[in-house]
């Protein structure tokens, strides 16, 4: 039986009663202190106590560390009295703390008119600011942490400590945080019938690692009886794209920790903007798209040290419009790896001022609808049935939703022997309606002047090239087959490329050899719109891929090695649709023209912005592309590429702010596919394509191991100890294949060897 926190006076809403009804029949993750929570509630059983007797692990030296509070009471003098526990993770006992390497937080859940289940928390631990740059020019109030040193500490020598806060909860005795907290209208008094939340950082240990504990000091119920967690984000959704969330020195790790001091009573005295998570994370994933900032208001926080940080260029490499990316509930949750917690579904549920207008910061509450001077009347509107309807209808991405009615199947490839011109049967299918087929000819999807449906063609799967397609490029194929497919009468249809597989007698005289890859692009238009007023708009649809044989012994098609792993890239792009959305989430696709062969060189020769790299041409390359653009922080120089129509992209630091780890290849990469050697067959990526664009024989080329390092180490001296070491970056692939070029890096950076690429990139 879950036992709920709430505010009996208040009425639930509709939703949250069907909320509380499937958690109530499903149960609820997320939440715990420091580890998950043993089925049956005791968060003992699954953390572990200290095996008795076991050899203490240093803390220096723990890796990882596992923290776990016990229990929390608030003593007759107002100090909060913390028990936990620390250990590794295979509950060996961690001894050696000291107070020095600890911080700790308490905060309340303050009370919320929008419902019971909702709320900021308030620290109870505060400090002032003075603004001393910046804009600001009042005092403002900050939560704080207190230092493990001011309050006691006791050590029971087996892994469980008690420490004893220095300050007072019930009492505030720091007359200037009463006064200011008077004049901002904050509440520091002690609430005891309240949700409460204490926190621990551990500081200079091998990993770091928080701890939290919510109770409620008058009934002593907590999580281990059941208690409802308010956790509206889980730091595991947060990591999808972060990998690990740091900040403040690296040792605040966990979201439920972080949001104990960012809450509504801190803010930036030298901006004046709030640090409240809910407003500051919002805003800083908005960024570039804040209206504030494009009409010329950059924001901004001011750090330790009064150092600025300027969230005004920050572009979210994902659809800002979806909200169940990081906030996971058990009813709006459409991502399979998001971590569920008991408050991720309230985004959906509970409009408030600070939420709302984090993202739309242009919204006057003054003014709006009459004027909100609070939050009791959002959800009078913001509701299903109301005039701004329910928050996730209007969070919704149509075009993405209607996605999910359209898939691609490349059914058979046949004449695709050297010299034959390839039949492509294919079909595109409703998967919500029981797959029927679409008559591509026919339905209004398919028949609007800017549907697209595309057959493309490309060789080798060994490592692409599309030497012979006709093209002074290296790109694959394409056929329109909204304008070429003949109905077979089953549903299904079929293209004939126009251009035969390469049997080495046309020019330049290069077959085609082993596998080859065709694909559909599908780009659909729907008309969202009601009666009289059309809105039409293209839907990005995953892209499907097939593979045949050209000339394979067995006859069997071989397809392309799998190196990027997809979901790596959709885990923070939530959707990959590129080239006007006809290209989508499918890397198996991209690579077929992101190809070792293929440069921007005809595009730069209509370039509306000219490059300033000094180059005639840039490799468009996927393994070489995608480092450089994920590596703008790090490349000396940035990556610059003429696309579509001639417009110039530089990836640098104001276009890209990688938000994970740039030295955590397995983010991206399918296993161990980033180790050294490279596979046999795996080309180098060309650099000048020579006289004849169309024949690779006179393109001088990088070798590929070192065209892979340098794409994120470009400056002169990475590039010289790998040419030092038998990389070449003026080179021909005959030399590559003959083995007049003979790269030596595996030598060294091999799995297991001294300088593997695992160690140094601290994997």
């Amino acid at each position: 039986m879950w036992k709920w926190y709430m505010d009996t006076n208040r009425q639930w809403p509709a939703a949250v009663a069907a909320l509380l009804l499937s958690l109530t029949l499903a149960g609820c993750g997320g939440g715990g202190s420091g580890g998950p929570t043993a089925a049956g509630g005791d968060p003992s059983a699954a953390n572990g106590a200290p095996v008795p007797g076991a050899r203490s692990v240093p803390y220096a030296s723990a890796n990882p560390l596992v923290p776990y509070i016990r229990s929390v009471t608030v003593r007759a003098d107002g100090r909060p009295q913390v028990d936990f526990q620390l250990t590794d993770n295979r509950n060996n006992p961690v001894s050696d703390l000291t107070a020095a390497n600890l911080r700790l937080t308490v905060a309340k859940l303050g009370f919320s008119p929008v419902g019971n289940l909702t709320g900021s928390w308030q620290s109870y631990l505060n400090t002032i600011e003075i603004p001393s740059v910046g804009t600001g020019a009042v005092p403002r109030m900050q939560a704080t942490t207190e230092a493990g040193s001011t309050g006691t500490l006791t050590n029971n020598g087996d892994g469980t400590y008690r420490y004893v806060f220095a300050a007072s909860i019930t009492t505030i005795t720091d007359a200037a945080v009463v006064n200011q907290a008077a004049l901002e209208g904050l509440d520091l008094s002690y609430q005891p019938a309240r949700l409460h939340r204490v926190g621990i950082e551990f500081r200079n240990a091998a990993a770091p690692a928080n701890a939290t504990h919510d109770w409620i000091p008058q009934t002593g119920q907590s999580e281990a009886d059941g208690l409802y967690d308010y956790d509206v984000v889980a730091t595991a959704n947060c990591n999808g794209c972060h990998q690990t969330l740091s900040a403040h020195g690296g040792s605040r790790v966990e979201v439920r920790y972080c949001v104990t001091c960012h809450n509504a009573g801190s803010t930036d005295a030298n901006s004046t903007n709030t640090v409240s998570f809910k407003t500051m994370i919002h805003k800083i994933h908005r960024g570039a798209g804040l209206p504030s900032v494009k009409s010329g208001t950059p924001y901004v926080i001011y750090g330790f040290g009064n150092r600025i940080n300027d969230y005004s260029k920050v572009v979210y490499p994902g659809d800002i419009l979806d909200c169940a990316v990081c906030h996971g509930g058990n009813t709006t949750a459409t991502h399979a790896t998001l971590r569920i917690t008991d408050a991720g579904d309230n985004w959906s549920f509970y409009a408030t001022r600070e939420s709302c207008g984090s993202c739309h910061d242009d919204l006057d509450f003054s003014t709006h609808y009459g004027g909100q001077p609070d939050d009791a009347n959002c959800m009078s509107c913001h509701q299903n049935g109301a005039i701004a309807g329910a928050i996730a209808t209007r969070h919704k991405n149509v075009t993405r939703a209607a996605a999910s009615a359209y898939e691609g199947h490349v059914i058979s490839v046949t004449q695709s022997a050297p010299g034959q011109q390839p039949v492509v049967r294919f079909a595109v299918t409703d998967p919500t309606n029981k797959d029927a087929a679409y008559n591509i000819l026919a339905d209004p999807a398919w028949t609007d002047k800017s549907s697209r449906l595309a057959v493309t063609l490309g060789w080798s799967t060994r490592d692409y090239t599309n030497t012979g397609n006709g093209q002074q490029n290296a790109s694959s194929v394409s056929i329109n087959a909204l304008t070429s497919a003949v109905a077979l009468g089953d549903g299904t249809f079929e293209v004939t490329s126009p251009v035969p597989i390469p049997d080495g007698t046309q020019p330049p005289g290069v077959p085609a050899t082993g596998s080859g890859a065709a694909t559909l692009e599908l780009h659909p238009r729907q008309d969202f719109g009601s009666p009289g007023a059309p809105d039409i708009q293209s839907i990005a649809v995953p892209s499907a891929v097939g593979y045949f044989s050209i000339d394979e012994s067995n006859g069997k098609p071989a397809p392309r090695r799998t190196v990027a792993d997809q979901e790596g890239c959709l885990g923070c792009h939530g959707q990959l649709a590129l080239h006007g959305g006809n290209r989508t989430d499918t890397v198996a696709m991209c690579v077929t023209c992101h190809n070792p062969r293929n440069t921007d060189r005809e595009t730069r020769a209509i370039a509306k912005t000219p490059p300033t790299d000094g180059k005639t041409e840039e490799s468009i390359d996927f393994k070489t592309m995608i480092h450089g653009i994920h590596g703008a922080a790090f490349r000396t120089h940035p990556l610059q590429i003429v696309g579509f129509g001639g417009s110039l992209s530089v990836f640098d630091t104001t276009a890209v702010q990688y938000p994970g780890q740039l030295n955590n290849c397995r983010a991206c990469h399918a296993g161990d596919s980033f180790a050294l050697p490279l596979p046999t067959g795996v080309l180098g990526p060309s650099l000048n394509t020579g006289a004849n664009a169309a024949d690779p024989a006179d393109d001088r080329v990088a070798s590929p191991m070192a065209a892979v390092c340098a794409s994120c180490h470009d400056g002169d001296s990475a590039k010289a100890h790998m040419v030092a070491n038998g990389g070449n970056f003026d080179t021909t692939q005959a030399e590559l294949d003959g083995g007049t070029v003979l790269e030596q890096c595996a030598v060294c950076h091999a799995a297991g060897r001294v300088v593997d690429v695992a160690t140094v990139h601290g994997l």
